[in-house]
């Protein structure tokens, strides 16, 4: 199960988007934090330390003891082999207890010791869904991101030709940069740009371009061709219904704006289809296409 978290950046923050816009209706672009807030953070450091210190404090007696006996277990480990399954056992268990944020912790040591593109994309996506996670802690969220990005970086150093590593740290650099002002606005978009000349017929890269012109700059005209690409990459080849699903949304989003009422009911009617796998999402979607028809809006 764990070597399958390392594509999960690209795809469940699709989902995540895509659920959100599907309930909330959120259409306008989206805003950098402004330099202000990252004064009104500077004096808050968040270390290694601190962030155990604070997720062991939220703990029960006996989810405390056991993660504390197994840490007592690492420095008594006969060789690498056992102490890598004492980490991992330590980072499955915090990401069960819902805390992805010390998973990600015991995963970086495990990746520091195996050093393998796996392992450190395994790292990378852990950190990432702790950053998607945490909604009210900036300090927090900058750190967490900023140690997805360099994971990835780790796992692509060491697999220079996997699209997966590049992709997980463009998208990454892409959200970290809208909390941290340190970081270009532009770098993570110049990161898929480039990966999408190498792989043109990725749809994965095609929605993620799309999402920066729709939700960033709300370019609708640059969005467009970008969603109705993964609709036609999708006849000649397998495609995440995860992606055509926020694809068909973004696309009756765009086509609201201008005024295509017989497009967006086209691409409402398409997500309904794609969502009977989740019967809520389906349900909203069913309310905003009686409502559109209704309403024209």
């Amino acid at each position: 199960m764990r070597s399958k978290i390392a594509p999960i950046i690209a795809v469940a923050s699709s989902l995540c988007l895509f659920l959100f816009l599907a309930i909330a209706g959120r259409t306008t672009a989206l805003k950098k934090k402004s330099d202000a807030s990252d004064t009104n953070e500077a004096s808050v450091v968040i270390t290694d330390d601190v962030l155990l210190a604070g997720a062991r404090s939220a703990l029960d007696s006996a989810q405390l003891q056991f993660v504390l006996e197994l840490d007592r277990k690492i420095s008594t480990a006969k060789n690498t082999e056992e102490e890598v399954l004492i980490l991992k056992l330590l980072s499955k268990t915090w990401n069960e207890y819902g805390n992805f944020s010390v998973g990600g912790y015991y995963a970086e040591k495990i990746a520091g010791r195996q050093n393998t593109a796996e392992s450190w994309a395994i790292a990378g996506s852990t950190f990432g869904i702790a950053f998607n996670k945490e909604k009210t802690d900036l300090a927090l969220r900058k750190y967490l991101g900023n140690k997805s990005i360099q994971a990835f970086q780790k796992a692509y150093t060491i697999e220079p030709d996997s699209f997966q590593h590049a992709l997980n740290e463009a998208v990454m650099i892409v959200d970290v940069s809208m909390v941290d002002s340190k970081i270009p606005p532009m770098t993570g978009a110049q990161k898929l740009l480039a990966l999408d000349k190498k792989h043109p017929n990725q749809p994965l890269i095609q929605l993620h371009l799309g999402r920066l012109s729709f939700t960033r700059s709300g370019d609708i005209n640059k969005a467009i061709p970008r969603f109705e690409k993964v609709l036609e990459l999708s006849k000649n080849q397998p495609v995440d219904q995860t992606l055509l699903l926020e694809s068909h949304y973004s696309l009756a989003e765009c086509y609201k704006k201008r005024t295509n009422k017989e497009k967006v009911i086209y691409h409402l009617q398409e997500c309904i289809k794609l969502s009977s796998a989740n019967p809520e999402v389906q349900r909203q979607l069913k309310l905003s296409l009686e409502i559109f028809e209704k309403e024209g809006k």
